[in-house]
């Protein structure tokens, strides 16, 4: 992703303890490295794609001069051993569980990232299926020649590793959903918290340099389409999911993360795994 280069705040020491940013699948992580990379200077440095990475590995791990480092990260006990011998501050991203696994789905089915060459070949896979159909697989998982892929459960359980985290070390979690409906103010949280002193104009033209519209300029400048960024907004998957999805999620839930939702309200983040409101029954006449 191709920055704005804005001028970097003097009050930014790029030889401080290092940045780590950890984040969940789908996200929003291409923009959060935006707005790091602008109100640090830093580039971004994230390690080469693979098509079965291990998260929970610290060796690729590093801290490069002029750089921040950006992955998805599970913080196993040797990716905190890395967090903690680097003296490096860690930022998580995550998202409302229900939001993800529609973005999660979406990037498999529409095959976003065949743009740039690096391509799942899912595409005709998810188009033999319909929408329920794929979202199922998507929350359970599956294993065959065309599509390889552990289930959601995986990713609730390192949101709740990545909060449990939180809870015991100094760090800053950052929520997609809060990010996109209030931008700036999360964008002062994420400089306060790396000691950087920042202007109402330049967390404006930061604001303005990650809308979903600039994003997907870049991006198809680049590779030619912005497919890869959709819609981004919270509380879509309303529109998308149906109820039994919302039990299929519980129960991996229920299996995989069962400290989530208390962690969830514990620090302050219950929109993270927050239920669309069910409406009450209509009577009838």
């Amino acid at each position: 992703m191709t920055t704005m280069n804005l001028p970097r705040s003097e009050s930014f020491n790029v030889d401080a303890s290092p940045v780590f940013l950890a984040t969940v699948f789908k996200s929003g992580t291409k923009l959060l490295d935006l707005i790091v990379s602008e109100l640090t200077g830093l580039a971004i440095d994230a390690p080469a794609f693979h098509s079965e990475p291990d998260y929970e590995d610290a060796s690729p791990i590093r801290f490069l001069p002029g750089h921040f480092f950006t992955w998805h990260n599970v913080p196993s006990d040797a990716v905190q051993r890395r967090i903690a011998d680097a003296g490096a501050r860690p930022i998580f991203l995550v998202r409302n569980i229900y939001d993800l696994v529609v973005s999660q789905y979406f990037h498999f089915a529409n095959d976003v990232d065949a743009e740039i060459g690096f391509s799942t070949g899912t595409r005709d896979y998810f188009a033999g299926m319909n929408l329920h159909a794929g979202l199922s697989l998507v929350i359970c998982g599956a294993t065959s020649e065309r599509f390889h892929w552990s289930g959601y459960g995986y990713y609730l359980r390192q949101i709740q590793e990545m909060l449990r985290y939180a809870a015991e070390n100094p760090c800053l979690v950052v929520v997609y959903d809060r990010l996109v409906l209030n931008k700036r103010v999360e964008i002062q949280r994420i400089a306060d918290y790396l000691g950087i002193q920042v202007t109402p104009e330049r967390i404006e033209a930061i604001y303005q340099a990650s809308s979903l519209d600039s994003m997907r300029q870049v991006r198809a400048r680049e590779a030619g389409t912005g497919a890869h960024f959709r819609k981004g907004m919270p509380g879509d998957h309303v529109n998308v999911l149906a109820p039994h999805h919302y039990d299929m999620i519980s129960q991996v839930k229920r299996l995989f993360a069962p400290d989530l939702d208390s962690l969830c309200r514990t620090l302050g983040y219950g929109d993270v795994t927050a239920m669309p409101e069910t409406p009450e029954p209509k009577v009838e006449a």
